[in-house]
């Protein structure tokens, strides 16, 4: 019994150990859901629906650029933050101060880093079709939306509306090998302070020149009237009061151009993202924050201001931001002409005096009966000239001479003998004889009554 006590007690001496020297029990990281795969056979949206989309927000400084599509594919908690924002209580809040308030609010970390930003907030809030379709075009064809982006800043740098400026720095950097050869350069856009962002406001219809595609015209998609510069409208890019950067929700998350898709710091998402999801790649996927429900719901194409996804085999030949190739004409292979075919040679004309006038052609004669086939001496055979010649039928001359060996022979006509005069007369009272009683003695039936006076009184 003692033995006994001994072994337990250096059991419970073991655990007591264990437990002070390991750390408290810390749950597990969740792994890293993988990116939403897009079916085969569902719907994307063509180059020209992209490009219609993204032109409102083309030109945003990269880093707000990636907040805003993120943050599209949560269009709800979009709807929640401006509301937030507008509430009296939270309106003056800024900094730190805010980025406290914001911790125990169950939003994305893009939906918080856009509080700071109310212009940001109000132009997604105020059009939500347009927001739906954005971030569902982001979360499916991440890589296609970044290069519509690059497309329209070379569009708007061609038409001189984008450029640095004491608000922003605007930089090429040499393109990837993975980037198409038709955009040899990668266009940045940075804020010139680091401490301080200035959101810009433009017209699409404006900025981006002569838009190439008349059925997808590019969404205007702009805030409440009250953050938009009033000059934005009617030359070009345009700026706002600047905004103060707030450290704990800016400079997290950054375009890859190269990859086509969005980099963000695992540990600053984390740090916002208290109490939710960690995240354990430094790519942004769209399965972040979702259940494996609401992230096939992405899939499901919302209705919107560019229409249902249509999609096209490419890049359209006058896409936007497309330079136009040269095509020496010595390159081109034509066909030869074809010869055009000799035409008849008129003969020489008549010299007409100015009053003469050649002489009418005769009328021609109307056809005749003889001149028509298939008349004799001017009558029409019997059947007409149309009717079709009748076929021989195989061993009918040998049918008809068997049929009239078979009957038997025949006397002269009854009325043979007589003149023509008097056969007339026979056939006529033969006649009257059958109407008077013939009846009976030929068909077998009785004697019609009256005779022939019923018809005379009728």
């Amino acid at each position: 019994m003692a033995k006994c006590l001994e072994v337990s007690r250096a059991w419970l001496v073991a655990g007591l150990a264990v437990s002070i020297v390991l750390p408290p029990c810390v749950p597990p990281v969740a792994a890293q859901p993988a990116a939403v795969q897009q079916p085969a056979g569902a719907e994307a949206f063509s180059v020209q629906q992209l490009d219609a989309l993204l032109a409102p927000v083309a030109l945003y400084p990269d880093q707000l650029l990636t907040q805003v599509l993120m943050a599209a594919t949560f269009p709800l908690q979009v709807v929640e933050a401006a509301r937030w924002r507008e509430d009296p209580a939270h309106a003056a809040l800024g900094g730190d101060a805010l980025a406290q308030a914001l911790a125990p609010l169950a939003w994305d970390p893009s939906v918080k880093s856009l509080v700071p930003f109310p212009q940001v907030l109000s132009q997604l809030n105020g059009n939500l079709e347009w927001t739906q379709q954005l971030g569902y075009a982001f979360a499916t064809q991440q890589r296609e939306v970044m290069d519509s982006v690059q497309r329209l800043r070379r569009q708007a740098q061609a038409q001189g509306q984008l450029q640095s400026s004491p608000q922003q720095v605007v930089r090429l950097e040499p393109a990837s090998d993975v980037v198409a050869a038709s955009s040899p350069q990668t266009i940045i856009i940075e804020p010139a302070d680091p401490q301080v962002v200035y959101v810009p406001s433009y017209n699409p219809a404006v900025v981006y020149g002569t838009w190439p595609y008349p059925a997808y015209p590019p969404v205007a998609a702009a805030p409440a009237p009250g953050y938009v510069a009033g000059t934005a409208l009617l030359s070009g890019l345009a700026f706002g009061a600047g905004v103060a950067i707030t450290a704990g929700l800016w400079g997290w998350s950054r375009p890859n151009w190269s990859r086509g898709d969005v980099n963000i710091n695992v540990n600053r998402w984390n740090t916002i993202n208290v109490n939710r999801q960690r995240a354990v790649s430094n790519t942004w996927s769209p399965t972040l924050n979702r259940s494996s429900s609401r992230a096939y719901a992405l899939q499901r194409p919302p209705a919107g201001p560019v229409g249902a996804p249509v999609r096209n085999a490419g890049l359209p030949p006058n896409a936007v931001g497309r330079p136009n190739v040269g095509v020496p004409a010595s390159a081109v292979n034509r066909p030869p002409p074809r010869p055009a075919p000799p035409r008849p040679e008129a003969g020489p004309r008549p010299n007409l005096s100015p009053g003469s006038r050649p002489a009418a052609r005769p009328p021609a004669p109307p056809p005749t009966a003889a001149s028509r086939p298939g008349f004799q001496d001017g009558r029409l055979p019997p059947g007409g000239d149309r009717a079709p010649a009748p076929r021989p039928v195989q061993g009918a001359p040998q049918r008809a001479q068997q049929r009239a060996q078979q009957r038997p022979p025949q006397g002269p006509p009854a009325f043979s003998g007589l003149p023509e005069g008097g056969r007339a007369a026979a056939y006529s009272q033969r006649g009257a004889q059958s109407f008077q009683g013939g009846g009976s003695q030929r068909g077998g039936g009785p004697a019609r009554e009256g005779g022939r006076g019923g018809f005379r009184g009728r």
